[in-house]
């Protein structure tokens, strides 16, 4: 362990923890001795979660409310981590939404907020992270992006291009710190279980699609930081998403763009047919 963090434990601070991939990070970071912090928009869930967590595992952990699609939430938690003399080593940006209609469709004030937690957020966050880490030559960064990265992007959607834009960013910052003890890696599931697609209204989805390709969360979190452990610039996680990737790898755009849904609609509807 380097100098300066021998005489306390490391702390880990984790967006979007209140369910599936965060929930997941918290509870496998906690398994491995980190304290917590943990920040989504819902205190209760929380809440329970850091406390299930401290009595489990033996760690400290903190309760930040956050809703992320504010642009001062990012200061405003490094504010309060400041005041209290918290120093964060490992940052998991795994907050996120979806939208359930196109870029036409929607309102703007709704795409903003999307494209704030989505594109701006997590980067902020690692810029408040990322000067401390660097001064104690200790820091993971894991940026949770998805195998949709890879994939074009529906007719109206945005979300292939955002998660995209989180892989290559992540990876100038991984070469930016390269020597400092710093890791920077993306992390690229594919079908997940967790409440998201709940969220957009296709709950049925996971019984109308092969179970084959979908995995679950913790299996998710244990490669992903064994990737950011060994300083990996990108992790697809499971074997059939490293096969998804590699065939989009070796497609020609136009096939693999007629290979995807005409429309986010037809995406929703394989929840409900």
């Amino acid at each position: 362990m380097e100098e300066s963090t021998k005489s306390r434990r490391r702390t880990a601070l984790v967006t979007g923890a209140s369910a599936g991939i965060g929930e997941a990070f918290a509870a496998h970071l906690a398994a491995q001795g980190f304290d917590l912090v943990l920040t989504s928009r819902r205190l209760d869930v929380l809440q329970s979660l850091a406390e299930r967590l401290q009595s489990e595992h033996q760690i400290d952990c903190r309760v930040i409310p956050a809703d992320l699609t504010d642009p001062e939430s990012p200061r405003r938690i490094f504010y309060e981590l400041a005041r209290d003399e918290i120093e964060i080593d490992v940052l998991v940006n795994n907050a996120g939404l979806g939208l359930q209609e196109t870029l036409l469709t929607h309102d703007w004030r709704e795409i903003a907020a999307f494209m704030e937690i989505m594109a701006v957020a997590w980067l902020h966050l690692s810029k408040l992270a990322l000067p401390g880490m660097l001064d104690r030559g200790y820091g993971r960064i894991a940026n949770v992006a998805s195998l949709a990265a890879f994939a074009p992007e529906p007719p109206g959607s945005l979300y292939s291009g955002i998660k995209a834009q989180m892989v290559t960013t992540s990876r100038g910052l991984r070469r930016e710190c390269l020597g400092t003890g710093v890791h920077v890696t993306a992390v690229c599931p594919g079908y997940t279980h967790t409440e998201f697609h709940s969220r957009l209204g296709i709950p049925e989805l996971p019984n109308k699609m092969p179970r084959w390709m979908w995995q679950n969360a913790d299996a998710v979190v244990s490669e992903a930081w064994r990737a950011c452990e060994r300083n990996r610039p990108v992790v697809v996680t499971g074997k059939v998403n490293k096969v998804f990737r590699l065939l989009l790898a070796l497609m020609p755009d136009g096939l693999a763009e007629k290979c995807m849904p005409k429309s986010i609609s037809r995406i929703r509807n394989r929840g409900r047919d």
